[in-house]
């Protein structure tokens, strides 16, 4: 089963949106940080990323194509969560554009939002009997 993958440095929204995955009894990984994605990203395969574009060890293009390279995806839909849009933002999304299937999320996030997204990706977990 492949996890959605979720990765932000603001740990009371990554701690919605994986609450949003639970709720939903969706398979996902959460981490607070690139490095931490990069080393529990192996041997997935994400159907979907969601990423802040500006992580305290890394812009979220960079983060992106480290997990393109790491696991030979040939496409990743990232969602990319913006701020203000400032200036910074605006690099970053520009140079995620051209990478692959981007759909940019303004915060604060609403939960009908990350919903419609979790079920069009997302792979729900097995019950137990």
């Amino acid at each position: 089963m492949d996890p959605i993958l979720v990765v932000n440095d603001d740990s009371k929204l990554l701690a919605e949106m994986t609450a949003v995955l639970n709720e939903g009894n969706y398979f996902h990984l959460a981490a607070s940080s690139g490095e931490q994605a990069l080393t529990m990203a192996s041997g997935y395969d994400f159907p979907l990323v969601v990423l802040d574009l500006d992580l305290t060890d890394m812009s979220g293009d960079e983060l992106y194509e480290k997990l393109l390279q790491s696991e030979s995806h040939y496409s990743l839909p990232v969602v990319a969560l913006v701020d203000s849009f400032d200036a910074k933002e605006v690099e970053v999304v520009n140079r995620l554009l051209p990478k692959g299937q981007v759909t940019l999320l303004s915060k604060p996030l609403k939960k009908e939002w990350l919903e419609d997204l979790f079920s069009r990706y997302g792979q729900k977990k097995r019950s137990s009997p």
